[in-house]
């Protein structure tokens, strides 16, 4: 089960009878914002990398997602339902009534996608009355082949094919619904252009001037290389980092977060990796740093 290791905040959604559940990194009073879009059957957890690399950074608040069904918010009633219009509905609530406080006015405001997450974003950066000033997206591309629908699955599979719905809603921590939904024709219900070769979300970022940021797996069955050229010469402005060996999606890596961080932070950032983190403080509380200390304590009596 993969489970966050941040707090679990709740937006009550009005009229809905149900929440979605968020955490958040970084400066609480911060006017800039990145707001991050997990992936087809992913919770907020695949980007606590992201936001443990974001703790004590001044000048950025970042926040991570629950879609509905998945991880800690709730799933739609009769756990049924769960299609792009539901989400894209709930991303646009969320940053209306949470990001979009009174209390912090919002001056630059961000969204990171992981996958479907980076189609909804190129659906809010269309949508009327939110101003998208920046995009990241995690191994996805202006368009999506027909055959690379199948590439999202990959990561789910086990010796080459997916396990029982079941045992997906266990392993991931979504639910039993939400699996079943994403594996039908119907759960992709936005409108979307189509030619012979798959879907087109091109159209979407035509009048986007704002910086774009792209990772991808070097082994992507989603975003290739040929993905990567169409956004490249699309989007002139968009920066590209290729993740070695990683398939479908990239995972948070330091040299991710740094990538995503950098360019958002008027800081300098050192991203330490989790494990480097917890052996480093292991150390500081062990033996020696204490006597140290009391012992550089007691000098000063």
């Amino acid at each position: 089960m993969t489970l966050s290791k941040f707090p679990s905040l709740v937006y009550p959604l009005p009229k809905a009878n149900r929440h979605l559940a968020y955490s958040e990194a970084g400066d609480p009073n911060s006017a800039h914002v990145l707001l991050c879009l997990p992936g087809l059957l992913e919770t907020r957890a695949t980007f606590d990398p992201l936001l443990q690399s974001a703790e004590g950074l001044r000048g950025l608040r970042i926040i991570s997602l629950d879609h509905c069904g998945r991880g800690d918010s709730s799933p739609l009633p009769g756990d049924k339902g769960y299609t792009m219009q539901v989400y894209l509905a709930d991303a646009v609530q969320f940053i209306r009534q949470v990001i979009m406080r009174a209390s912090v006015p919002v001056t630059r405001f961000e969204v990171l996608g992981t996958s479907m997450g980076g189609i909804l974003a190129m659906y809010l950066a269309n949508e009327a009355g939110i101003r998208i000033d920046g995009l990241v997206f995690n191994d996805i591309g202006l368009n999506l082949p027909w055959m690379s629908i199948y590439g999202l699955y990959d990561g789910m599979k086990v010796e080459g094919r997916l396990p029982p719905p079941e045992d997906m809603a266990a392993q991931f921590n979504v639910s039993l619904g939400a699996v079943l939904a994403v594996q039908t024709p119907s759960h992709f219900d936005l409108p979307y252009r189509k030619d012979w070769k798959g879907m087109n979300f091109g159209h979407l970022m035509s009048h986007f001037k704002g910086p774009v940021r792209l990772i991808h797996g070097s082994e992507s069955g989603v975003c290739p290389l040929e993905q990567v050229r169409v956004m490249t010469r699309e989007l002139p402005q968009c920066q590209v980092l290729e993740v070695p060996g990683a398939h479908h999606p990239a995972p948070f890596t330091p040299d991710v977060c740094v990538f995503v961080l950098q360019a958002l932070s008027q800081a300098p950032v050192a991203v330490e990796s989790a494990a480097a983190k917890e052996r480093r403080e292991e150390k500081e509380r062990g033996f020696w740093p204490w006597f140290k200390q009391r012992y550089r304590g007691a000098t000063k009596k």
